[in-house]
């Protein structure tokens, strides 16, 4: 009995109505067709709006320490941090926090983000035009010493002069590490 059973289960699917005998349900006059959108048409300047952290100058986050040589060269300095106890190597555009072989932080100052320009996740970005609001919307949070911005892991910080308000530096940072 179960071999006969078995031997109609491989069977079926050829007992079956065969597709011409099968009836399709005719469209509905009313049906709509919705526009097909094909993903080259999507124009990514058409939105500065950057929804997650990846890079800033060249640098992303997570690199290993042999990516960040290959990809930026010897730094012209390597320095212990104090506060987060990494290696920081700084190069003339830019400074990364080396912890465990992980860049966990990139540091830019107004200097050399004035001689080399800024670029998050390839965008142009500058602080002092505050094209920010244009990129990034609102802080997620307002600190005593500048603006805070959560794309999941990776967090991006202004910081800001008290006085003056002018902006002072700013990291890209992994938010889980500090």
């Amino acid at each position: 009995m179960k071999m006969v059973i078995l031997l109609l289960g491989l069977l079926a699917p050829f007992i079956s109505a065969t597709p011409q005998d099968m009836t399709v349900p005719a469209a509905s006059a009313t049906a709509v067709q919705l526009p097909a959108m094909f993903a080259f048409e999507h124009n990514i300047a058409a939105d500065p709006y950057i929804s997650s952290f990846d890079s800033l100058s060249g640098i992303s986050l997570y690199m290993t320490e042999e990516e960040l040589l290959e990809a930026k060269g010897a730094p012209q300095q390597i320095a212990e941090d104090p506060w987060a106890g990494c290696l920081e190597y700084s190069y003339a555009d830019i400074s990364a926090g080396v912890c465990g072989g992980v860049v966990l932080y990139v540091h830019a100052s107004p200097a050399q983000a004035g001689q080399y320009g800024l670029r998050l996740n390839g965008q142009l970005l500058d602080p002092q035009t505050m094209n920010v609001r244009d990129m990034l919307g609102a802080p997620d949070f307002e600190a005593e010493d500048g603006d805070v911005y959560i794309r999941g892991d990776a967090a991006f910080k202004i910081y800001r002069h008290k006085e003056s308000g002018e902006w002072d530096g700013l990291d890209l940072f992994d938010a889980n590490s500090f």
